[in-house]
């Protein structure tokens, strides 16, 4: 198999290299959501200076067989690299996916990489941690270990609207001095700053378990360039914040309508400040939210996940009528010392 780096801009090469990805997502998984080829193309043709994707084609006489994703955080987590390998049913068991894995630890090395981190995915009905399930028994044998235990859970739209107005009047009188936002699209400019204060603070505030993550940095200027690219994907968000007596973001979530991905509506993040928790603003905002979404989604699956230990937010979303339908795993591997030299 030979491996080489895809140029997102080549239509044909872009399109056999998601058609194997599409193709490894799908099999045997009825409520796999991958991302379409018009979002990953929108985030590896982007030129960002706080975050860098790269796609890898593993090609056998001509034909993709295997492929390979890396995500790199340019401005925190300069230690970690998430990568992905997903090698088309009909071409597995014949060691394509362990070469393409081998090529992008060598990329995460060149990059000064120290830590790779991936997904795995697996029934609801196996161990929270996947064990003797066949993607995870060949992400231990690469030598990735078991960090945190996340759940999908679906939600068949449109919701029971009388439950979600009951569930937002429940709330209201424990959040009295808080007054709520909500917008489509670019995040205003009148909250913009603490609202990336607020998403910065996502990955390092929810349950990571054993996955060795920081705080990640956001500014204005990312939070524009990230909608830059979400324009170009095709998605379009519903947001719903809480403001603090100041007029700063205590507590947001994200509703995400895809144009390419008929059929499927995405929770995205949910977080309350430290400060502002008790107040149930969690459940105050996701519920605010879908009823505020929901006039613009018709019939269609609204997806998310939690962490497995995130008993609070998989209360709300079981309140809201959310249930559990697949598994996924958080793995980690650390690699030895890297080679400073850095490559495209």
């Amino acid at each position: 198999m030979r491996i080489e780096r895809l140029d997102a801009r080549d239509d044909v090469a872009m399109r056999a290299w998601h058609d194997t990805f599409l193709a490894s997502h799908r099999h045997e998984r009825p409520y796999a959501v991958p991302m379409m080829l018009e979002e990953v193309r929108a985030k590896l043709v982007a030129d960002r200076e706080t975050e860098r994707d790269l796609a890898f084609s593993g090609l056998l006489d001509g034909t993709v067989v295997s492929v390979g994703f890396m995500h790199l955080s340019m401005h925190d987590n300069l230690e970690q690299a998430f990568v992905e390998v997903h090698t088309h049913p009909a071409h597995r068991r014949r060691g394509h996916g362990s070469t393409m894995l081998a090529h992008l630890e060598q990329v995460a090395r060149e990059h000064g990489r120290t830590v790779l981190v991936t997904e795995v995915t697996y029934p609801y009905d196996a161990q929270p941690d996947g064990a003797g399930t066949g993607y995870v028994a060949f992400a231990r044998r690469h030598g990735f270990a078991f960090a945190l235990a996340e759940v999908q859970r679906v939600l068949e739209l449109p919701a029971d609207e009388e439950q979600l107005q009951g569930l937002v009047a429940e709330a209201e009188p424990h959040h009295v001095g808080y007054t709520f936002r909500q917008f489509e699209g670019a995040v205003p400019e009148d909250i913009v700053e603490s609202f990336a204060e607020i998403v910065g603070t996502l990955v390092s505030e929810a349950p990571s378990g054993d996955l060795e993550q920081e705080t990640e940095v956001f500014d204005v200027a990312r939070i524009r360039a990230d909608e830059e690219v979400f324009a170009a994907s095709g998605r379009h968000k519903f947001t719903t914040a809480a403001l603090d007596a100041a007029g700063d973001v205590a507590a947001y979530t994200d509703l995400v309508l895809p144009r390419y991905d008929p059929g499927h509506v995405y929770q995205w993040g949910t977080l309350v400040r430290p400060q502002d928790r008790g107040h149930r603003l969690g459940l105050a905002v996701k519920a605010r939210n879908l009823l505020f979404a929901q006039p613009h989604l018709g019939r269609a699956t609204l997806v998310t996940f939690n962490a497995e230990v995130n008993s609070h937010m998989i209360g709300v979303n079981e309140r809201m009528g959310f249930r559990p339908v697949e598994r996924m795993g958080q793995f980690q591997k650390r690699l030895g010392a890297p080679r400073p030299t850095v490559r495209a």
